[in-house]
């Protein structure tokens, strides 16, 4: 996202399942692990944390308030489809979660919009630390390695380090060998097409 911002492209980074900020339901497993009391008060401060990160990425970020795995999703799968579609109008490119798809909420958003981005020019992403951490070579996948200069990791390393609430529960936070510099140096992986088929193809 920094080397696009840095070109001079408008980059946005959409959450889909960003979760209700007015919503006074008990904070699910993760969030709660994350210490948080309700599902509002954990999308209010990710939200946050995502504004923090996009200002060091030079994106803007963009939220729909839609359930994750652990909420009621606040809406049926053909009113997220559709609003992420309308959130898009006006993109030229879009990636989406693409591989290990492992994270429940990236396979079940990325079956939810397989054939329904034909207007645009799509890729799929490697997911960080996902992908790391399962040992796997996004390249066996049709993946490509994404160009990015130092000043572009740097800003990745800062834009790893807004996401205070996050990092403790990642495993990320104070150590040399699991620490954001690592998923910082971290090639990115795209595989770009037309659109992509079904994950349950």
């Amino acid at each position: 996202m920094a080397s696009w911002a840095r070109r001079g492209a408008a980059v946005e980074l959409l959450t889909a399942l960003a979760c209700d900020p007015a919503s006074k339901a008990p904070a699910g497993g993760w969030d709660a692990r994350g210490g948080f009391s309700t599902e509002g008060e954990s999308a209010l401060a990710r939200r946050e944390e995502d504004r923090q990160a996009c200002t060091v990425l030079g994106a803007s970020p963009v939220w729909l308030p839609y359930g994750s795995v652990d909420y009621e999703r606040h809406g049926a799968e053909t009113e997220v489809r559709d609003a992420v579609l309308r959130a898009l109008a006006g993109a030229d490119s879009v990636l989406v979660p693409g591989f290990p798809l492992s994270h429940p909420d990236h396979a079940w958003l990325a079956e939810l919009l397989a054939g329904a981005l034909g207007r645009w020019r799509v890729g799929r992403y490697a997911e960080q630390p996902y992908t790391r951490r399962a040992g796997s070579d996004p390249a066996d996948a049709g993946f490509a390695r994404a160009p990015a200069r130092l000043d572009d990791r740097i800003a990745k390393w800062r834009a790893i380090r807004c996401y205070a609430s996050q990092l403790p529960l990642l495993a990320m936070r104070g150590s040399l060998r699991r620490g954001p510099h690592r998923y910082a140096a971290t090639s990115e992986w795209i595989a770009w097409g037309p659109d992509y088929p079904s994950t349950s193809a």
